[in-house]
């Protein structure tokens, strides 16, 4: 029995020891990723659907999905209609952005690593598709700073 007690011992500290498990990106709810001052202050409470979340901003909605799914596809479905890639906090970007009457919508896709991807849509009443383009990115940058490491 006294030989046993330094192996009880061992065990235990090694369970109490133990660090929990950091949160899994399919874990992530997508409406911790964003909030009120990213894109102005926002008229209600973001409401989610499975791995998506709509925010209503003041002066614009954001669409946030969380993607499991091979960026060189994604970023090619919005360059081959005239979007084009760019670099978020040291990871790939594209985004397309188009007017229609007035309201800007731009999509946009940013790998986290592989094979997960956070995807976005912003629609926003405006004529300029550079100011809402950059807008997206910077909800984009934002989003990629508060996913769990």
């Amino acid at each position: 029995m006294i030989r046993l007690l330094p192996v009880l011992l061992l065990a235990l500290t090694a369970c109490s020891t133990a660090q929990p498990t950091a949160p899994k990106f399919e874990d992530t709810d997508p409406c911790s990723l964003l909030q009120t001052g990213d894109a102005g202050q926002m008229n209600g409470s973001p409401t989610r659907t499975e791995r998506t979340c709509d925010y209503p901003f003041a002066s614009l909605t954001a669409r946030l999905t969380l993607l499991s799914a091979k960026y060189a596809d994604e970023s090619q479905k919005l360059l081959s209609d005239g979007g084009y890639g760019g670099v978020i906090n040291d990871r790939p970007l594209t985004r397309k952005c188009v007017d229609s009457s007035g309201e800007v919508t731009c999509d946009a896709v940013v790998e986290v690593r592989e094979g997960q991807l956070i995807g976005l849509k912003v629609l926003q009443r405006s004529h300029d598709l550079n100011v809402v383009g950059q807008v997206t990115q910077g909800l984009a940058a934002k989003a990629v700073e508060r996913l769990p490491k």
